[in-house]
């Protein structure tokens, strides 16, 4: 007795079954990565930067309170920064007594400024969160400068000094760009008088910008 054929239709089943199984091109050779690079996905989130390489350039603005920490009198000031890619920069800061007991009464202060973690933490992958440990920890930083001042009944930069300071911030909103609450300490060694010993507070708001100096695109 000859078999009888097969029914067209049970080909059909088999033919689809395997169509189903593998791709017409083979199997994939690349599997799914957690994080893997998405055009969709926010630059900087995730992946330990938290907005800080969303422009090469860190811009900081603040104002707030110095205190001289022998004395204890106390002056407005105003402090601004800039840092490429966060890491190293320069500051500028100014500080007045308006009228009160602070010596020097004014004081102008300009310098360099360095963090010197991020970089090593994020190319380590050491940037695990949250992003208010690894923002604060990678705010640490050094600076170097000179300051010139106003001493009392004297006139401005008649006193002129070497100051180090350290400082660090508080990032409000857990991103690089946005509001901030810092503090900094500094020594200054002037030319006449005493050393001094100030503490600097102040609110501040960080804008990543980008510059012509790195291609975007």
């Amino acid at each position: 007795m000859r078999p009888s054929p097969i029914p067209p239709l049970a080909w059909f089943a088999v033919f689809a079954s395997h169509a189903s199984a593998e791709p017409a091109y083979g199997t994939s050779t690349t599997s799914s990565v957690k994080n893997e690079v998405n055009e969709n996905h926010p630059r900087g989130s995730g992946d330990g930067t938290y907005g800080r390489f969303d422009g090469d350039l860190d811009l900081g603005l603040g104002l707030g309170a110095l205190v001289d920490v022998d004395h204890g009198e106390t002056g407005v000031a105003a402090r601004a920064s800039a840092h490429w890619f966060f890491v190293a920069g320069g500051y500028l800061a100014y500080a007045d007594g308006l009228g009160s007991s602070l010596d020097p009464e004014r004081r102008l202060g300009v310098g360099v400024d360095l963090r010197p973690l991020f970089l090593p933490r994020w190319t380590q992958d050491w940037e695990r969160g949250p992003a208010f440990l690894d923002l604060t920890l990678d705010s640490l930083s050094l600076g170097l400068g000179a300051s010139f001042e106003q001493p009392s009944g004297g006139s401005f930069g008649a006193r002129r000094a070497f100051e180090a300071s350290f400082g660090l911030g508080v990032p409000l909103a857990g991103r690089g760009p946005g509001p901030w609450l810092e503090v900094r300490g500094a020594l200054a060694w002037a030319n006449t008088g005493e050393r001094s010993e100030t503490l600097l507070l102040v609110g501040s708001y960080h804008f990543a910008l980008g510059t012509p100096l790195v291609d975007r695109e």
